[in-house]
């Protein structure tokens, strides 16, 4: 059984080990690939290619994110659950000479608020990144209850076309856009979630400087590698209670791993083994600056 992750910049990525590890704890045959564009974005036809080329070598899906997550859309034969509200997939099965498409990352940013963060009902949130797990973060948050949603992205067209998806799906929804953190009411934010890849080993810094923010707001990241980013770090420093991207990748990974393979995993395990394999990271680069 083979699957792949597809992406830009991917090399640091934990999902093909995560994914095997699994795979291997169940007795299973399993491989789990990347397919890196490594600074280039492809254009339509090149993801087309790859993708048929997944299937003619028995690939059983693929794993998708930025900045595909998106545009591959187009060139499914059909989406499945949240991935028909939000038109952004992140998983992509193959099977009986078919493409559907998926989304798990609602499911699991969903999850992890409710277990890290507890109830929202009400709040005003400030979200930075109106891309593909943007809208799947967007919408979640719709859907735990908040009262209103400031979306900031420098892309202002991907910002208006994420609000007018909210308008139609969540009506009841305040959604404002920015195109950056200027003017914006700090004093009656709530919470605030980066979803932009800032942070990330490959793109250093952060969206906005949480201090700005009111000490009791609560402050997330859906960056997981490295767990505490900069902006989790001020976060914390300011005295905001924080939520790692840990927690999302766990649920993503365990829904994905179950559409890919068809076999449940054991969603215990799977933290472990991403909890190790963060450990071996961390350790890793200590050994280098030591």
């Amino acid at each position: 059984m083979k699957a792949a992750l597809l992406g830009d910049n991917i090399g640091p990525s934990l999902t093909p080990s995560q994914h095997e590890a699994e795979g291997a704890a169940l007795g299973l045959d399993y491989r789990y690939h990347r397919i890196d564009t490594s600074g280039r974005q492809l254009a339509s036809a090149d993801l087309q290619d790859i993708l048929r080329t997944s299937e003619e070598n028995g690939l059983v899906g693929l794993n998708v994110t930025h900045p595909y997550k998106s545009v591959v859309v187009d060139l499914l034969n059909h989406l499945e659950g949240p991935a028909k509200d939000l038109l952004t997939v992140n998983t992509v099965v193959l099977r009986d000479g078919k493409r559907v498409g998926y989304n798990t990352d609602y499911g699991g940013f969903r999850r992890a608020i409710q277990s890290q963060i507890g109830s929202i009902i009400g709040h005003t949130v400030l979200q930075c990144g109106a891309g593909g797990a943007g809208a799947s973060v967007a919408l979640a948050l719709a859907d735990l209850g908040i009262a209103q949603l400031i979306v900031v992205d420098p892309v202002v067209q991907r910002a208006n076309e994420l609000k007018t998806r909210l308008n139609a799906l969540r009506p009841w929804l305040v959604v404002t856009v920015n195109a950056s953190v200027e003017g914006i009411p700090f004093e009656h934010v709530s919470g605030a979630v980066n979803c932009t890849p800032l942070g990330m080993a490959e793109h250093p810094g952060f969206a906005f400087d949480p201090w700005y923010l009111p000490r009791q707001a609560w402050v997330a990241d859906i960056v997981y590698f490295p767990r505490r980013t900069a902006f989790l770090k001020l976060a914390e420093a300011h005295g905001c209670r924080v939520m790692d991207g840990t927690t999302m990748a766990l649920w993503q990974a365990v829904e994905a791993f179950q559409l890919l393979t068809g076999h449940t995993p054991d969603a215990d395990r799977m933290k472990r083994s991403l909890q190790a394999l963060l450990q071996q990271d961390n350790d890793f680069k200590k050994e280098l600056s030591a």
